[in-house]
């Protein structure tokens, strides 16, 4: 991918702004939960995020929380058929954290991630098997480039044969099958938007600005829509959505959730600063 002149002035000036917080250090409003997306139970996503994240804020050791999904008593994970187990198991941690306080939550998701809190706030409620309340204390929720609206390489023969050769783990094709852009699962997603938002004080939006290969989420799936989709009562609470010039869906260097430009973005968020 070929970084234009304009990015690169901007991340060193995000750079320069994440330092000069190394020295005048931001506080997390609220515990927060980075939640990775699909194949990423280890959370790879947030290498760049995390490492500021405790470099700048100074109650990270007991208000950044970097979630990783693995079976029990295994480092292999979960074998879960889509997003809403994946919601059940965030809710099941947030409710061991905070119901004794009560204490509001903030959360930061990458992809798929993001469909679980998602989940985790509406849709595991009307889930039978699934037996964990929607969380309640939510405030705000950002996520990048989660496909609300859908995949669309969640079909394509091609992905899914790479998807195979990289992963053996069944269920894997099946959480891929969940986020095609007319499951059921992702009509759930879309009919729910006005209980999700209900749900929160603000939800920011973010994407990769390169979506022309397999892996990326185009703008009208990762932005979840409009401010007119939205119940009017609801609409200060859906923020602009924001797309990052050069970056991609995952990965280093050039993946969103590890550009300069989102981390300094989303700490601002978080504190305040």
């Amino acid at each position: 991918m070929a970084v234009s002149a304009k990015t690169i002035a901007d991340q060193t000036t995000a750079v320069k702004q994440l330092t000069a917080w190394i020295a005048n250090p931001l506080t997390l409003q609220r515990p927060t939960y980075f939640v990775p997306g699909w194949r990423d139970e280890d959370g790879a996503c947030w290498t760049r995020m995390e490492a500021w994240v405790r470099a700048v804020c100074a109650n990270a050791t007991t208000h950044a929380h970097f979630l990783q999904f693995h079976a029990v008593g295994s480092a292999d994970p979960p074998q879960w058929e889509d997003f809403l187990d994946f919601a059940d198991d965030v809710a099941q941690m947030v409710h061991a954290d905070t119901d004794a306080t009560g204490q509001p939550v903030d959360f930061v998701c990458h992809s798929m991630g993001g469909l679980d809190v998602f989940a985790a706030l509406t849709l595991i409620g009307t889930e039978p098997a699934l037996t964990t309340p929607v969380l309640t204390n939510a405030r705000t929720v950002i996520t990048f480039d989660t496909p609300f609206r859908g995949f669309g390489s969640a079909r394509s023969k091609v992905f899914q044969d790479f998807v195979k050769k990289t992963r053996k783990d069944p269920w894997v094709l099946l959480q891929l099958g969940a986020m095609e852009k007319d499951s059921k699962r992702i009509s759930a997603v879309w009919n729910a938007r006005n209980d999700f938002l209900r749900k929160l004080e603000a939800f920011y939006a973010r994407g990769a600005d390169n979506y022309d290969g397999v892996l990326e989420v185009t703008h009208d799936s990762a932005s979840f829509g409009d401010p007119p989709d939205f119940e009017p009562a609801l609409r200060p609470r859906y923020h602009e959505y924001v797309a990052y010039r050069d970056t991609s869906h995952s990965g280093l260097p050039n993946g969103v959730t590890n550009d300069p430009r989102a981390i300094v973005d989303t700490m601002r968020l978080l504190t305040g600063a």
